[in-house]
C-alpha cells in the first residue's frame, strides 16, 4: 500500500550550498541547537528556593547553669593555652538562619562543628577564634579540648 509520501520517505536531507536558502538560514552550531531543547524554567531560582526551604533549621539550645559553668571553664583553659601557641579543640556552635525568605530567619538556625587549633580567646570581644573563624561565646554549644572530655 502506497501513501502520499512514499516517493520521498527514503530520500536524504537536502543539502543547501551557496543558494538563497543557505545564505538566509545558515546551519546552526550544535551548542546553539542543544539550547533549543534545554528545559524551560519559567521561574528562575525556584528550585533553589524550594531546596532552601527543606533545610532542617532548629531552635537554639540554651545551656543550663552547670553546662554554662563548664563552657566558661573550657574557654578559660583555651584562653591560657592560646597564649602558649594554642590548643586543639572541637567546638560546636550555632549559626542563625540568614535566609530572609525563610520562616526561620533570625530565630532558628543550624549547629556546626569545627575542629582545629584555637588561635585566640578574647574575653573583651566575647569571641573564640578557631580555624580563622570568629565564634561569639553566646553561640558556642559545646567544647571538647584534645585530651579532655566534652564540655
Amino acid at each position: 500500500m502506497e501513501d502520499a509520501y512514499s516517493d520521498i520517505r527514503g530520500l536524504r536531507r537536502p543539502v543547501h550550498t551557496d543558494d538563497v536558502f543557505s545564505r538566509r538560514h545558515p546551519k546552526m552550531e550544535r551548542l546553539n541547537r542543544a539550547k533549543l531543547f534545554a528545559p524551560f524554567a519559567a521561574l528562575s531560582g525556584f528550585e533553589g528556593a524550594v531546596r532552601a526551604k527543606e533545610v532542617p533549621y532548629v531552635p537554639r539550645r540554651l545551656p543550663d547553669a552547670e553546662a554554662q559553668r563548664a563552657l566558661d571553664r573550657a574557654l578559660h583553659r583555651l584562653h591560657k593555652a592560646a597564649g602558649r601557641g594554642g590548643a586543639q579543640a572541637r567546638v560546636e556552635y550555632f549559626e542563625v538562619c540568614a535566609d530572609v525568605h525563610h520562616e526561620a530567619y533570625g530565630r532558628d538556625g543550624l549547629y556546626h562543628t569545627i575542629t582545629g587549633v584555637v588561635q585566640r580567646v578574647d574575653p573583651a570581644e566575647q569571641v573564640l577564634v578557631i580555624g580563622g573563624r570568629a565564634i561569639p561565646f553566646a553561640d558556642i554549644g559545646a567544647i571538647s579540648i584534645s585530651g579532655e572530655g566534652e564540655t
